[in-house]
Formats: structure tokens, C-alpha cells, sequence
């Protein structure tokens, strides 16, 4: 599977040469001097037409929103168990697209039908997730809301199982407005179920700057969320739990692992701009202790991704 807000055209063009170099290549076959071993595949021959387009305005550019040119989202894995890897696609100001993986390298656009088009002015990554435990993948998008006049909640689309979704985010209380970036869905505290981990992203303000305490001062918009999974509704357990959720963060990429092998997961952010990364270490009873100067002698500055 793969999530992120990354550039599309990137993350379609590696898809596809790796699927080409899968059902193309063996191991007895040699390349002479005018063969690739990769070939770029054309729209004609896949059936993926999606291009995030964006058009800046007098109230909306990179001017305005310092992350305009960041990109959307794309999810990658199969969503009707049929063992092929469907496409997911978010735009950020434009509808976004499911691709069905019809065999062979080629895709079928189902948006329309399968009712995952999105409603965001402003949309940015997407996971996929089965999130209710019933064998089909479920998809989570993020939403930009209160930047610029941007409006938009992040929305849960529930695999219904024939093709076809439900948004379910207020459902599940996982309706953010939000200055979202990506979420990752995670059980840190091993109880059988999918917790999740909001990553979002502040933007400038005098807020911003300080003392290191104003980590600890809550940002309703622009602040991480840690998401507690208690029965099918997920409550925040930021505060709690130990994860800052301030203005201060500008998170860009959030991983997931058993770091220390203690047999809990732990998470790593990255933060742009002048705020230090993230390690939060697992403490096996519901709580994360930051530890990053603690087992790295050097992060990076501006971060953007991290695997």
C-alpha cells in the first residue's frame, strides 16, 4: 500500500514501471543495446488520465498558501480483493479519482459510481484502510479548511463491497477541519483495533515562535491529533497521550514502527521550517515521550518526508 501527499505524476510514473517491470521481465531475460528495461506507459494504452491541475487566483496562490505546489494524494491497493492494486487519486482543487485495476495494466475511471468524487475545496492525502474489520479497504482523505477561504472536511469513504462507498466520517468522528496533511492508522496501544495518528500543518503567524513550551499550547486546526479507535469512534487523546499538538508543527511526514522493539509502535514526524522533528517513543501504557534529542545527535532542518 502506498500513502502520502507526494507529487502524482511521480507516484503514478514509479507504479507504473513497476508493475511493467513485473509482468515484462524474468529472470533468463538479458537486454540488448536499444531495449529499456522500464517503458513509460501512455494514457491510451492505461486509461489513467488524472492530472492535478491548479489554477492560481488573486486570493489563492503560492503567494497566499506557502504549500499550494506540495500536491495531492494517491493510495495504491486492491479495494475488491480481486488481487490487482486499484489507483485512488486526490486533487487538490478538482474532483478526485478512482481507478479500477481491470488486468494488464489497465484502469477503469469508477469515481462517478463508486461515489468517492470528495466535496473539499482543497484536498491533500489519502489512506487506505479497513478501518471496520469487514475484508474491503475503506479510504480516508484529508482536506485543507480555514486557510485562504478554504472550505472542506476530511471524509471516510466505507467500501460497501460492490464497488460502490459511503462517506461515514461523522460516523466515525473522524470529520476533521483541518489543515490536514496525511493520516496513518496504526494499534499503539495493541487492543486488536486501528487507532490514528492526524498529521497536519500550521502555517505562519506570530504564534509560531517562541519558547519551546509553546509546543505544549493546543491548535485546534493546525495541531497533530493522535485518534484513539474506542468501539468504531475514535476520540482524541492528544493531550494525554503526550503528542504536541501547537501551532509550532509544520508536519509533512509521519512514519510508523517498532523502533526499539518493545513489541509497541512508535511514531516519527517530520516538521518543516524551524521546528524540530518528532520522535515519540511508545510507553506501553497509552502515552508517547518525545525523545528525539535524545537517540539522534542531528535532524534535519525543513523537513519534508520520512520513511
Amino acid at each position: 500500500m502506498i500513502n502520502g501527499s507526494y507529487s502524482l505524476t511521480y507516484k503514478l510514473f514509479s507504479l507504473l514501471l513497476s508493475l511493467s517491470l513485473l509482468v515484462s521481465c524474468s529472470e533468463d531475460q538479458t537486454l540488448s543495446a536499444d531495449e529499456h528495461l522500464f517503458n513509460l506507459l501512455p494514457e491510451d494504452r492505461t486509461g489513467i488520465s488524472f492530472s492535478n491541475v491548479l489554477t492560481p487566483t488573486d486570493k489563492l496562490s503560492i503567494l497566499d498558501y506557502m504549500y499550494y505546489y506540495n500536491g495531492g494524494g494517491v493510495s495504491v491497493s486492491d479495494i475488491n480483493n480481486d488481487n490487482l492494486p486499484d489507483l485512488y487519486f486526490t486533487s487538490n482543487q478538482g474532483p478526485n479519482v478512482l481507478y479500477l485495476n481491470l488486468g494488464n495494466l489497465e484502469f477503469k475511471d469508477i469515481t462517478e459510481q463508486a461515489g468517492v468524487t470528495g466535496n473539499a475545496d482543497w484536498t491533500t492525502g489519502t489512506t487506505m484502510v479497513d478501518i471496520n474489520h469487514d475484508s474491503y479497504l475503506d479510504i480516508y482523505v484529508c482536506a485543507v479548511s480555514g486557510i485562504c477561504g478554504l472550505r472542506g472536511r476530511n471524509q471516510l469513504f466505507i467500501n460497501n463491497g460492490d464497488l460502490t462507498f459511503t462517506e461515514s466520517g461523522r460516523e466515525y468522528n473522524l470529520d476533521f477541519e483541518t489543515t490536514g496533511t496525511q493520516a496513518a492508522f496504526f494499534d499503539y496501544d495493541n487492543d486488536g483495533d486501528l487507532d490514528r495518528y492526524l498529521l497536519n500543518h500550521s502555517t505562519h503567524s506570530p504564534n509560531n515562535y517562541g519558547k519551546a513550551e509553546l509546543r505544549k499550547e493546543y491548535a485546534e486546526k493546525s495541531g497533530d491529533k493522535l485518534l484513539q479507535n474506542n468501539n468504531g469512534k475514535f476520540v482524541d487523546v492528544s493531550e494525554e497521550a503526550g503528542i504536541y499538538g501547537s501551532s509550532m508543527g509544520y508536519g509533512l511526514g509521519v512514519a510508523l514502527a517498532d523502533f526499539n522493539n518493545d513489541g509497541y509502535t512508535d511514531i516519527y514526524v517530520s516538521n518543516d521550517f524551524h521546528e524540530d522533528d518528532y520522535f515519540y517513543l511508545n510507553q506501553q501504557d497509552g502515552t508517547f515521550i518525545e525523545a528525539a534529542k535524545s537517540f539522534f545527535g542531528h535532524t534535519s532542518r525543513f523537513s519534508r518526508g520520512v520513511m
